[in-house]
């Protein structure tokens, strides 16, 4: 990609509270759904591209539990994020 490219995009991850996530859900051969996602806090551009350096390290997590819907597992994710914000004064 070239460099004016990745200078135009728009910030990495999605919005939620006071953070940046990115996940991926993914429907399980039993119908159920599940997912990876990774968080960061701030809504900046450079939360942004923390989030983005933490996703290509490999700090993405596992969610806990099988979900019978795609919305129902992006609300565990939401869910989630806020937990370990909450415990994980570290992060912040």
């Amino acid at each position: 990609m070239e460099k004016e490219n990745v200078e135009n995009e728009a910030p990495f991850g999605v919005v939620y509270e006071d953070f940046r996530v990115i996940w991926v859900a993914e429907q399980l051969q039993d119908g159920k759904w599940t997912a990876r996602y990774c968080w960061h806090p701030g809504t900046s551009e450079a939360a942004g591209k923390a989030l983005q350096e933490a996703v290509l390290n490999g700090k993405s997590r596992r969610l806990l539990g099988q979900f019978d819907t795609e919305a129902e597992t992006v609300e565990a994710i939401k869910q989630a994020v806020l937990l370990e914000a909450k415990w994980s004064p570290s992060r912040t």
